[in-house]
């Protein structure tokens, strides 16, 4: 049964990627930042006990939203950011014990303030997303949004709970945006039927702690 879930659930894709871009406040050397965010990542692996400390390749959303807002905040969710600005990327994910349980780390490095912009663009789609759905009808995927408490972390930070049906089988994602600098920082923790919130905030205090150091 757990070999079945996650052949249907579950796929990762590759997660990192350098370039060179900036707004007119400034520029990133994509290169450079490349190597110092996958040294956060590869510092931040002191995970909640369950989990692998073997990293794997981002975490991938399983379905694909109809919504366009839902689209944005599963993409950047998934080590695919907003592209303005963008100079480096890198992601990696986690497994747990739970049924299906992932954990996936993503960060994005920008010029200027362009990943406040993009932290706050992130914010209203989350509001604006009351349910992700799947763009394929019958396939009985529907994830209702709502609020996910974290208190304790310090800095901005917005989290939510996305629980539901994906293709039938209970799930739910765990999202957590930050920003620090001028990286824009993603956590999802993922699985079926109940996810646990406590593992979430010692992930996302993980993350976030690392990079904001």
């Amino acid at each position: 049964m757990r070999i079945v879930v996650f052949a249907v659930l579950y796929g990762l894709v590759g997660g990192v990627t350098a370039g060179c871009a900036g707004s007119q406040e400034g520029a990133v050397d994509g290169t450079a930042e490349l190597r110092r965010l996958r040294a956060l990542l590869d510092e931040a692996r002191d995970l909640p006990e369950g989990f692998s400390t073997r990293p794997r390749d981002g975490w991938q959303a399983p379905f694909r939203p109809l919504d366009e807002d839902c689209r944005l905040v599963l993409d950047a969710a998934a080590g695919r950011p907003p592209e303005r600005a963008l100079g480096a990327r890198a992601a990696v994910a986690y497994q747990g014990d739970g049924l299906g349980e992932l954990a996936g780390f993503a960060l994005a490095s920008y010029g200027g303030d362009d990943a406040a912009s993009h932290f706050d663009a992130l914010t209203d789609a989350l509001s604006d997303c009351p349910v992700a759905r799947a763009r394929m009808a019958g396939r009985s995927t529907a994830l209702r949004v709502s609020g996910l408490d974290l208190e304790g972390i310090d800095g901005e930070i917005q989290a939510r709970r996305l629980s539901g049906r994906l293709n039938g089988y209970p799930y739910e994602i765990h999202l957590v945006f930050a920003v620090s600098g001028r990286t824009l920082v993603s956590l999802v923790h993922a699985g079926v039927r109940d996810v646990d919130a406590a593992r979430t905030r010692e992930l996302a205090g993980l993350l976030v702690d690392e990079v904001a150091a």
